[in-house]
């Protein structure tokens, strides 16, 4: 048994000090000794959403009853890691039990008991990290029953997978429609780099990332250098994370808007601004050709960017930032196909970048046109670091009319295969030449298709396919499918463990992680 020993000062002091056998005229009391839990001492909660719920931090002692709030005082106090200056005591109960409102940080939490007899104190040490329900997970647009554009996100910042609802409705925004995306613009060095984005083509709005509410005056024209007489409404943004981190590759950065002017940055020159469009030639700078919403790059080393204009059916680049203007691209010998297509006849249907069937830094990634031209439908496939135009793909002619038709699309990332959505059905298109096959895919959850869309950055190996659907009674799920390895047919593998359902009606998802 540990003691503690009071001692009369006075004359019998040098005699205490000099004569160990001397007994003195002292106090023994037994010290009470307290037992903590060994419980984990690492906690991560949500601001505003978790409660921070300790019950058993303490196993016992050895003198008094730890319940006898007349005898033992408890404190739970926290500092912000970094600065002890700054403190809170948030309970004075043995048992924690407290609803989070810490600003996002990590914190030391004391559990401190006094016994209020010997005035002795002991401590227990706690680690607390504060984040947003908004801190990590995948971030989803979609439409309400109304037809509103409501945004929605699984939160996995937590303990516990929770989906946060509602977020557009009290994000101080006006009413939206037509949604188009809900992103995070990812963790680049740069710090004006760091947008979240609602973007609808009833109106595009940046968000606080922290709160994820905004106001309307939150909108692109604030980072522009130059004005215009109608309103730039942003619908497209690159480069997409390419990684569960939130890496983005480089400091640049290229917005489109629904009106077609077509904007590019590098962040470490402009601080986040942006100058002139850059969708006009430097033979004619003074006329403006609308981009399309599809803007094509290399997803694992961005420097460049090619652009398709309907207007002239042609192909452009941009792969300078400092100046402000495209260029055509070359024609080479080697070409699968001309990057001016007015004499084909074929324009541009759905555009998408891919990671390349290796995964490898070989060729920076797949980049993908779908063109048409009223009844035959062509595959582009091309790289864009290169401009190089690697293949040409002819649709057979008995599936090219639902695919110039169909209503969504989505492109492999390690197989020669298209998915597209006609009549509420899925299919994958095979085209690879002299293999081209198509197939409908069975589902594991029925109702309306609202989304297809491939993974880049959770898994960005592993081919991962999200579908969304809907139905009127049960709300919106979205499922995840990897894509199988049969060389014989295509098929979609569910994942058990990710599928939430009671959504929204999704029409788009991108992931977010804050470091």
């Amino acid at each position: 048994m540990k003691r503690i020993i009071y001692i009369f000062l006075g004359v019998m002091l040098f005699s205490v000090i000099s004569c160990y056998e001397d007994e003195g005229n002292y106090d023994y009391h037994d010290i009470n000794e307290i037992i903590f839990e060994q419980i984990d001492s690492v906690r991560t909660v949500l601001l505003n959403v978790d409660t921070l719920k300790i019950d058993n931090a303490l196993k016992g002692m050895t003198d008094g009853d730890y319940q006898n709030t007349e005898r033992f005082e408890y404190l739970w106090v926290v500092f912000l890691q970094g600065n002890t200056k700054v403190k809170d005591t948030i309970s004075t109960e043995r048992v924690l039990n407290y609803p989070v409102n810490l600003e996002p940080g990590t914190y030391d939490l004391y559990f401190k008991v006094r016994d209020r007899i010997t005035d002795v104190q002991w401590k227990k040490h706690f680690i607390v990290t504060v984040g947003t329900p908004y801190s990590r997970g995948i971030m989803l647009i979609g439409e309400d029953q109304e037809g509103y554009a409501d945004a929605q996100m699984i939160s996995m910042a937590g303990v516990d997978t929770v989906v946060i609802r509602d977020i557009l409705k009290n994000s101080g925004l006006p009413a939206l429609k037509d949604p188009v995306a809900f992103l995070h613009t990812g963790n680049n060095y740069t710090e004006g780099y760091r947008q979240v984005w609602v973007f609808t083509e009833s109106g595009s709005y940046y968000l606080d990332r922290e709160t994820l509410t905004g106001s309307e005056t939150n909108v692109f024209e604030n980072m522009l250098t130059s004005n215009f007489d109608e309103p730039m409404v942003p619908i497209n943004i690159i480069p997409e994370q390419k990684d569960i981190k939130g890496t983005i590759d480089g400091s640049y950065q290229a917005m489109v808007c629904n009106n077609g002017y077509l904007y590019y940055t590098m962040f470490m020159l402009t601080s986040g601004t942006y100058s002139a469009p850059y969708n006009r030639l430097l033979s004619d700078p003074d006329k403006y050709l609308p981009a399309s919403k599809y803007l094509f790059y290399s997803v694992q080393s961005f420097n460049k960017v090619i652009w398709y204009s309907e207007e002239t059916d042609r192909f452009y680049k941009i792969g300078n930032a400092l100046s402000i203007n495209s260029d055509t691209i070359q024609q080479k010998a080697s070409d699968a196909f001309p990057w001016d297509q007015k004499g084909t006849g074929r324009k541009l249907i759905y555009g998408e970048n891919t990671w390349n069937e290796a995964q490898t830094w070989v060729y920076d990634g797949n980049s993908f046109a779908l063109m048409g031209d009223g009844t035959n439908a062509f595959i582009y496939k091309f790289y864009v670091k290169e401009e190089a135009a690697k293949n040409c793909y002819r649709i057979a002619s008995d599936v090219a009319a639902d695919v110039l038709n169909a209503d969504f699309y989505a492109f492999s990332s390690t197989r020669s295969v298209l998915f597209y959505v006609k009549n509420n059905t899925l299919y994958a298109y095979d085209y690879d030449m002299g293999n081209e096959r198509v197939q409908a895919i069975p589902l594991a959850n029925t109702g309306e298709i609202s989304m297809l869309k491939f993974d880049l950055t959770i898994e960005p190996g592993k081919d991962a396919l999200f579908i969304a659907t809907y139905n009127s009674v049960s709300g919106g799920t979205l499922q995840k499918y990897y894509v199988g390895n049969n060389p014989d047919k295509v098929e979609l593998i569910p994942d058990p463990t990710a599928t939430w359902t009671g959504l929204t009606k999704v029409k788009n998802m991108s992931w977010r992680a804050v470091l």
